[in-house]
């Protein structure tokens, strides 16, 4: 009988380790949790930029492509 209380101990100490443990655990996974909420709306911030980027670029070149037909139907006539 004597040998079951160190053994009781013992599995305490080793409960209280696991609980210390899976709060380590937990603590790091929030954090990891937090980090990945921060990149995803600076992802998200970048892509908005790249979309405005693409439309402004697509807004240029129709400007561009205009501008060329409008050459072009200029040179037709020339020479006409």
């Amino acid at each position: 009988m004597p040998m079951k209380v160190p053994e009781n101990e013992n599995l305490e100490s080793l409960i209280g380790e696991i609980k210390e443990l899976l709060n380590g655990i937990i603590i790091e996974q929030e954090k990891m949790q937090k980090n990945m909420e921060k990149h995803h709306s600076i992802t998200m911030k970048k892509l908005d930029q790249l979309r405005e980027f693409d439309q402004i670029l697509d807004m240029t070149n129709q400007i561009f492509e205009r501008r060329i037909v409008n050459i072009e139907q200029a040179i037709i006539q020339k020479q006409k």
